[in-house]
């Protein structure tokens, strides 16, 4: 019986090869041709559809345009980089400019890279586990603006205590590699097919708002929440009654005598909550609803700020990395439900 629930099967989906996989009453897709994106996860027992996921045609052209606004997709660099220039000691790099109207390059290239799965498994016939790796190398067409050699390591786990991802970066250059990883993943409201927008709240472990400039940039300077941010921290807001779109500095909140680092939202009708736990290298957060009226809310974990390695402050307040050759960063996530 436990092996009939934990499944692995490899699919086509919309002609994007995939691997839709299941345990502990959820069930998880990655469409490894997109980013290994997971576009889809659900909690099969509770009928809950947690992620963004394409359902029509229309939606479909959006995602082949713009897979950020779906699923799980992961941004390296996260965010913008200011006219898609920086440098790292006496190092330039210089990223096309794909957010022409800003002048800025924006999300990163990997989440439309096609990754291979190199390992996927039934643990014990009651837990899945998928790894998605990413090469990026000299044959790579974006080289030219980034000349460094690495490889991106996507681990997912499923069981039931939910969705828990591991992301891995090992530098296989000789020389220091800047680092900035972010996830710009997409919770539909609501998730429970028989509640309503008005039901959900949204709660983040938020202490402090960079201040940005037209250009959707930080200035350098940082922000007290102002009294509605505050009941981010408190009771919640609705992640869609009002436009949202800010950038935010983490520090962990007390939740039911526990430590949380991450974000939680709530269904006050059907008495549940989606967890959302941030590893502790996801110090800022962006959190961001499409002018609120597309039935999702993208809850963006990042290392480092935006435009990070550009403001002017240290890299301890910036959350700006480099890693040396042959070093690897790792860090975890994870996505569950819970009874309230």
């Amino acid at each position: 019986m436990a092996n009939e629930l934990a499944r692995i099967k490899e699919e086509i989906w919309k002609g994007y090869k995939s691997i839709r996989f299941s345990a502990g009453g959820y069930e998880a897709l990655m469409i490894i041709d997109v980013g290994a994106n997971i576009i889809e996860l659900k909690d099969s027992i509770r009928g809950l559809s947690l992620l963004r996921t394409p359902v029509n045609n229309l939606d479909f052209e959006v995602f082949k345009a713009a897979p950020q606004v779906y699923g799980l997709p992961v941004l390296f660099p996260p965010n913008r980089i200011e006219d898609g220039t920086f440098k790292v000691e006496d190092k330039t790099y210089k990223f096309p400019i794909n957010e022409t109207k800003l002048n800025n390059y924006i999300h990163g290239f990997i989440k439309n890279e096609k990754w291979k799965i190199s390992r996927s498994e039934i643990i014990q016939g009651e837990k899945v586990e998928i790894e998605a790796v990413f090469d990026f190398n000299k044959e790579h067409e974006f080289y030219k603006y980034f000349p460094q050699e690495f490889q991106f390591k996507l681990v997912y786990n499923l069981s039931s205590s939910g969705l828990r991802q591991t992301i891995s970066i090992i530098n296989l250059s000789n020389e220091k590699m800047p680092m900035g990883i972010g996830f710009h993943t997409a919770f539909n409201i609501p998730f429970h097919p028989k509640s309503v927008e008005k039901d959900y709240r949204l709660i983040a472990s938020i202490d402090k708002r960079w201040e940005q400039d037209a250009r959707n940039l930080p200035t350098g300077k940082i922000l007290e929440l102002t009294e509605d941010e505050k009941q981010y921290v408190n009771k919640g807001i609705n992640p869609l009654d009002k436009e949202l779109e800010s950038h935010y500095i983490m520090k962990n909140i007390n939740i039911n005598g526990k430590e949380f680092h991450g974000a939680i939202i709530e269904d006050t009708s059907k008495g549940i909550r989606l967890i959302y736990e941030m590893g502790n290298d996801y110090k800022h957060m962006v959190i961001w609803n499409d002018l609120g009226g597309s039935n999702y809310v993208c809850v963006e974990p990042q290392t480092c700020a935006i435009n990070a390695p550009n403001i002017n402050l240290e890299d301890s307040v910036t959350g700006f990395k480099t890693l040396r050759p042959n070093e690897t960063w790792r860090e975890e996530c994870r996505i569950y439900i819970e009874d309230l």
